[in-house]
């Protein structure tokens, strides 16, 4: 059982921004948080009595809230940059669980996509009062929003703590229904928002910090990880190669990763994901690609993914976009034509 834990300490910075926003008398308490973020580390318990300290320096509803969407990646330490450095929003969670320990050595997380949804839940060893799983929430949202350039709308919320009175509050702030006494904090969002572009994508500075990242989690004391799986972006480089190959079926995946099937997907599974819902992702960020080559003929998409049949192709972007493929390329033409024009 962990009974001391750090967190970044950038994640004061919003504390300390607040207070000197709002001109508070709490000279004491800036010169406190001053003193913490000289290091790089804070204990995640002495976080939660600054955070109390503030709350009681300017009592407002759901500050936990209010102070997590204040915050930026650049505070998450290394692991915020890393994942400014992804592709997708998508490769950047896949990252975010890969390297949670580097935020919390307890955090415990997972994730699951279910009818189009991602389904998240967490756990905080020490950082867990009410305020803490606030901000951890809201500090979530923020990293998302951040690294797609837009407002997310979650599907919903959930908070392990008893339901205040001015739970609209907490609705308000994130934007969607809010649950409380949950048993974990909880985060449920649309599955299109992983296949979004992040703007700071560059596979060299990705390449660097990802090293210096695991020669970091390398350095903690060493916990049980059976239950991480199949890393996300291992099974979906494959998933790219097979399509090569014309059959993208989790026993072609499973058996070219050197797995037994019914091993494949109990991985898949103890990691969080679903190996129906990685293919979609994969296909669904691949269309997108490939459909912007004016050089590639619908037929051609359709081949390249792995799929046997161009309706099978149609029905599925329909069902990730909205629109046919067709569609979606004259979408392409129109926004083009606005850009030149």
């Amino acid at each position: 059982m962990i009974k001391s834990d750090y967190l970044p300490s950038g994640f004061l910075q919003p504390l300390q921004d607040y207070l000197r926003q709002r001109a508070l008398p709490a000279q004491d308490l800036l010169h406190e948080l001053d003193a913490c973020l000289e290091s790089p580390n804070v204990p995640s318990e002495r976080f939660c009595e600054l955070l109390d300290a503030v709350w009681h320096a300017a009592p407002v509803s759901a500050l936990g809230i209010r102070l997590g969407l204040a915050t930026h990646p650049g505070q998450f330490g290394v692991v915020g940059y890393l994942v400014s450095y992804c592709g997708t929003l998508g490769q950047a969670l896949a990252r975010y669980y890969r390297y949670q320990r580097l935020l919390q050595q307890g955090l415990d997380s997972r994730g699951e996509l279910k009818d189009g949804v991602l389904y998240m839940r967490w756990t905080q060893a020490v950082a867990k009062t009410p305020l803490a799983t606030e901000f951890s929430i809201a500090v979530f949202v923020s990293l998302c929003q951040a690294l797609i350039g837009r407002a997310i709308t979650p599907v919903r919320a959930g908070l392990p703590f008893a339901r205040p009175a001015n739970a609209d509050v907490y609705q308000a702030l994130l934007g969607c229904p809010v649950e409380f006494d949950r048993p974990a904090i909880e985060l449920a969002i649309p599955e299109y928002l992983l296949a979004l572009p992040i703007s700071g994508k560059d596979p060299y500075l990705l390449g660097l910090l990802e090293k210096q990242a695991q020669a970091l989690l390398n350095q903690l004391p060493q916990l049980d990880t059976s239950a991480a799986g199949a890393s996300f972006q291992r099974v979906q480089d494959q998933i790219v190669e097979s399509m090569k190959n014309g059959d993208v079926s989790a026993a072609a995946v499973a058996s070219a990763l050197n797995y037994s099937l019914r091993t494949f997907y109990r991985e898949l599974r103890s990691a969080g994901y679903s190996y129906r819902g990685l293919l979609a992702h994969t296909r669904h960020t691949l269309a997108r690609q490939y459909l912007a080559d004016p050089a590639l003929a619908q037929t051609d998409v359709a081949l390249l993914l792995g799929y046997s049949e161009q309706s099978s192709f149609i029905r599925a972007f329909r069902s990730w976009t909205g629109m046919t493929p067709g569609e979606y390329r004259s979408h392409l033409a129109r926004k083009a034509g606005q850009v030149t024009g």
